[in-house]
């Protein structure tokens, strides 16, 4: 983690020892090098020029040219730079020479296991900014910046500030970090609002201007994106894990469902109850639900509103007792008709206002209960004594039951706000989320362990080792660049921002009921999320609608050991559930700017719809791709398919499954179509074997990780096999074409052979082949046991 002891260790230096000192000297004329592990910083002298190299000399990054700082309303670049002496041996202290009149200091300190952090501070007192470029080489992309609303996921070509701001999209989560194709992350530590030109201006440098008073970099390198981004979230934290039970789906309410549009004063508690029991009646599964403002009786003060509800612990324990969790919704400001308000403003935890100490509290609200204008009220979370004081309301607003929070807003403070510190609101706007999520992340995590969830629409550089998932704000309920589109780009952009788990409002906000074609398409892409969501009730489409939606509720459910085993990975690696092409397949430069396509984990490949029209055009990298609809079709890639259905078939979407695709599902039913009542109790494990070669997947769930491999070395044999574990299997075996199974072999002898499928839906161990759909049916039971299992292939018998 930033602000813990780090190593540095210089290269081709010579260490001289005196007393009260380490005096460092070059070995090599004209630069200064440092080391990390694979990673190597040079520092050209004359004049300065950064470059990060991997051991074996090939270059990850370069300065196109020496940074600059605004002095006066001019621009002055670092020019020579000598090594000064430390008295800390894990900082490299230079000496940079600022113009012909002024020097700065620079330390350079070791950054998780292949990076650095370079500061840069000034004598003068005037600077108003600072500048930086990177070179841009012919071949390379740029992904990152957080999450990105410009409809590109791939952001070489673009220019845009980072300055985070409300509105439809909400614009919340920016932020001063990118990562590229030459396998090296860039992060610029300042909070406040920074200009980037991605080679509009000009097409072979990456410019960064922010209105900074100091340079403070962090480069890593790596093996790959992958890699890359592991590295920096080594040193900046890596993700918070969701509980299981987050990968239920979630529904919320605005307002009285019966009334779709209605107003938000409509909300009551019981509205929640009717929802929950409704669902139930359906036949759609619900894990996860939250109360919207109106549950408390003023903004902001933690204390349940009785108009809401009378009994707000009792109404969470009916919800509990229906297999719901609760949360409840919040925001980082408190106003005047709040009972804390007056001790906020008289101790001062608010953000100040130029001149006084805080407005008058009072605030204007949209129909949506949105703020409307600009204030200074919100809570002072670089004041340790506020922290404390927000933190002991939120405690016990937990005694209610609520299992966490939605933090909405933080993405409003007033750039003039002061703050604690002699911090000005400018210069934290962006990272004011940080301090948000860590707020609240304190409580819950002493509170619960990790079994609690947090999902907040602001975030910054840092913050998803304080939450852990991340909804995108309020959207249009359009086919619009406002709407779904805009929801699909901004979810993958933050996959190389340290954010694993995203989620979605199905349908959008701002429009209530939401069209029924984009509800359903917007459904297909939040399904194949790790968080499903919607406040849109099935009830208010037509049946057919909610048919579809039913399946994909059930489809997302089924799929929670997935999505809990990469939630693991993502806690260990930083690697996103959710990839855009790139992050699997770099090596395949196609791959780089379809900005619009994602594998859950790597065997799922999803191109979600996101216009009105049946058909779109999909990119598939190399390998053998199944169409999940039909796996009869397949398609070797890499190659571009019309994906086309039908002009009436609003009920799949673009959705292929790799060879060698071992899938985990928990299925209880039928409706997903991997299996029936009697799956419940097992692991079924959906299986696409290769036709010649071996796959694994490691199951981390419930337990410890359990290892699960495929292999076929002809077609005569094919061998499963899985680790020790308490869990039972059911296999579904997608075979392809060849010869049919006769014979599966277990550890204990041959297992029985069903003679219809009803017949092994009721039977114990054994299995059945599906002739007309090409799937192999396998039950068995482990007993705690490893188990191998052999299919073999032969002809057809009678």
């Amino acid at each position: 983690m930033r602000g813990a002891a780090l190593g540095m260790v210089c290269l081709g230096l010579v260490l001289t020892q005196a007393p009260g000192a380490d005096r460092l000297a070059t070995a090599a004329a004209g630069e200064i090098r440092c080391s990390n592990g694979d990673a190597v910083l040079v520092i050209d002298q004359n004049p300065w020029r950064l470059r990060l190299l991997d051991r074996d000399g090939t270059e990850r990054f370069a300065e196109a040219e020496a940074p600059a700082f605004q002095v006066g309303g001019q621009w002055i670049s670092l020019g020579r730079v000598d090594l000064a002496e430390s008295g800390d041996p894990t900082v490299a202290r230079l000496r940079v020479q600022l113009g012909d009149k002024m020097t700065a200091m620079a330390d350079v300190r070791r950054a998780g296991p292949s990076g650095f952090r370079v500061q840069v501070r000034a004598e003068a007192a005037t600077i108003t900014a600072v500048r930086g470029t990177a070179a841009l080489r012919v071949v390379e992309e740029i992904y990152g910046f957080g999450e990105m609303w410009n409809g590109h996921v791939a952001q070489r070509g673009q220019a845009f500030d980072l300055w985070d701001r409300g509105g439809t999209p909400d614009e919340c989560a920016f932020m001063p970090y990118y990562v590229s194709t030459n396998n090296y992350a860039l992060f610029l530590n300042y909070g406040g609002r920074v200009r980037i030109d991605v080679g509009q201006h000009r097409s072979d440098r990456l410019v960064y201007e922010a209105t900074a008073r100091e340079l403070d970099l962090t480069l890593v390198r790596g093996e790959s994106l992958p890699g890359t981004v592991r590295n920096f979230l080594t040193e900046i934290g890596l993700p918070q894990r969701p509980p299981r039970w987050a990968f239920k789906p979630w529904f919320w309410l605005m307002a009285d469902p019966k009334q779709p549009g209605a107003k938000i004063d409509t909300l009551r508690g019981e509205h929640f109850l009717e929802m929950t029991d409704k669902l139930h009646e359906l036949s759609i599964p619900i894990g996860l639900t939250w109360f919207e403002p109106p549950w408390q009786d003023a903004r902001t003060t933690f204390v349940p509103n009785p108009e809401f509800s009378r009994d707000m612990p009792g109404l969470v324990r009916q919800l509990e007792t229906r297999g719901v969790r609760t949360l409840a919704w919040t925001v980082p400001y408190t106003t005047k008709t709040a009972s804390n308000w007056k001790e906020a403003v008289e101790r001062g935890y608010l953000a100040a206002k130029p001149g006084a100490m805080t407005d008058g509290g009072a605030v204007k609200l949209s129909a949506t209960g949105e703020l409307d204008g600009s204030y200074y009220n919100a809570i002072d979370f670089y004041n340790p004594d506020a922290v404390r004081w927000w933190q002991a309301q939120i405690d016990r607003s937990l005694d209610t039951g609520i299992r966490g929070y939605k933090l909405d807003a933080g993405q409003d403070l007033e750039p003039d706000a002061r703050l604690h510190g002699g911090r000005l609101g400018a210069d934290v706007h962006n990272s004011y989320a940080l301090e948000y999520s860590r707020t609240f992340f304190g409580v819950l995590k002493q509170r619960f362990g990790g079994d609690f969830l947090m999902v907040p629409r602001a975030a910054w550089v840092g913050s998803s080792a304080y939450t852990n998932f991340k909804w995108p704000g309020d959207l249009s309920g359009s086919f619009g660049n406002n709407g779904l589109p805009s929801s699909v780009y901004s979810s993958l952009s933050l996959a190389f921002s340290g954010f694993p788990f995203v989620s979605t409002d199905i349908g959008g906000f701002d429009d209530q009921p939401a069209p029924e074609a984009v509800w359903l398409r917007w459904a297909q892409f939040g399904a194949m999320l790790p968080g499903m969501q919607t406040l849109h009730m099935p009830w208010w489409y037509s049946p057919e609608a909610l048919t579809h939606f039913r399946y994909l509720t059930w489809l997302h459910t089924d799929l929670t050991p997935l999505w809990n085993t990469l939630a693991n990975e993502a806690a260990a690696t930083g690697a996103p559930v959710c990839r855009p092409l790139v992050w699997t397949f770099q090596d395949d430069i196609d791959c780089w700017r379809v900005d619009d396509e994602f594998t859950v984990g790597e065997s799922l490949l999803v191109a979600p719809i996101i216009n009105g029209n049946p058909y779109r055009e999909v990119y598939l990298p190399a390998g053998e791709w199944f169409d999940f609809w039909d796996n009869g079709e397949s398609v070797h890639g890499p190659a571009r398919v019309h994906w086309f259905k039908g002009w009436a078939a609003r009920d799949k979407f673009p959705l292929y499954v790799r060879e060698g695709a071992i899938l985990p599902l928990e299925v209880t039913n039928d409706f997903s179509g991997f299996g029936w009542a009697e799956s419940a109790g097992f692991v079924t494990l959906a299986i696409w074997p290769k036709a010649t070669g071996a796959s694994e997947f490691t199951l981390h769930d419930t337990e410890a990780p359990v290892r699960i491999t495929v292999a076929r070395d002809t077609d005569e044999e094919l061998l499963i096999r899985w680790d020790a574990t308490q869990r039972n299997h059911l296999l579904r075996v997608h075979l392809a074409g060849g010869k049919p199974p006769v014979a599966v072999q277990g550890p204990a002898g041959v297992l029985p052979r069903y003679g219809s499928l009803p017949e092994f839906r009721r039977g114990d161990d054994g299995w059945f082949f599906d002739a007309p759909e090409r799937k192999l049916w396998v039950r068995k039971r482990s007993h705690g046991a490893a188990v191998t299992l052999s299919v073999r292939f032969g002809p057809a018998t009678p």
